[in-house]
């Protein structure tokens, strides 16, 4: 679909391809199994550290994808612990 897009952008080539509505269902159906098990992983994560359960799917990404700079979870303190809204790291990443 994208490689006919990319050779002619005009909407009425692109659209006219063969099992076009197929692919499209395909794909669309590959995206939710995607969905199901990204949010499965992050259930499992919120089951173990339940403060996880403050934070939207989006921030709690964020911070499992930022797990070698511990800085980058200072904005998403404050919504796992009450008090703390931010902490101060020395060079070696201590707190």
């Amino acid at each position: 679909l994208m490689t006919v897009g990319q050779e002619d952008p005009h909407a009425t080539v692109c659209t006219d391809q063969p099992n076009m509505l197929q692919m499209l269902n395909e794909a669309n159906s590959l995206l939710d199994d995607i969905q199901k098990g990204l949010n499965k992983y992050l259930e499992v994560k919120r089951l173990f550290f339940p403060r996880f359960f403050f934070l939207s799917n989006d921030e709690l990404l964020e911070i499992l994808s930022e797990t070698k700079d511990s800085t980058r979870v200072q904005p998403h303190l404050k919504k796992c612990f009450e008090g703390i809204s931010s902490l101060r790291f020395d060079d070696q990443q201590q707190i």
